[in-house]
């Protein structure tokens, strides 16, 4: 704005210099004075279009951000999921409450949780005695 400020002064300054009625001066002064004032007042409008679509386009990342986090998210689960693919056994952490899986296997009677570390106590004859309840009901 300063520089305008300048222009507008020198203006100013031209005119009085070359209008010698007073009359024509403050009309002459007037009608820039109007120019000036619809330059900024159209300034202003197109500033307030700007800020309206800049709030506009971060809506639309806040809620592409979401769309992809929620993308992220969903490609997470379907590869733990295609990682649980490959156990026989679902375990759920008594200390973190983290699920994952494991393959059978008889000899282990202890797994460390891949969450927290901690040592789980493996009990396979609990799986054991269901399938001998399913075996027994399939003789019969």
């Amino acid at each position: 704005m300063p520089k305008m400020n300048e222009t507008y002064k020198k203006i100013i300054e031209t005119l009085e210099k070359n209008i010698k009625k007073e009359e024509e001066f403050y009309l002459a002064k007037e009608q820039i004075d109007n120019i000036i004032k619809d330059i900024i007042e159209d300034y202003d409008t197109m500033f307030e279009r700007y800020d309206e679509k800049i709030r506009d386009l971060e809506e639309t990342q806040a809620e592409s951000m979401k769309k992809i986090d929620n993308l992220e998210n969903r490609v997470k689960y379907f590869e733990k999921m295609l990682e649980m693919e490959d156990y026989d056994i679902f375990i759920t952490c008594p200390y973190c409450g983290y699920e994952f899986q494991t393959d059978y296997d008889e000899d282990v009677s202890e797994i460390p949780c891949p969450e927290c570390g901690r040592i789980i106590d493996i009990d396979w004859s609990e799986n054991d005695d269901s399938d001998e309840d399913e075996d027994e009901s399939e003789e019969e």
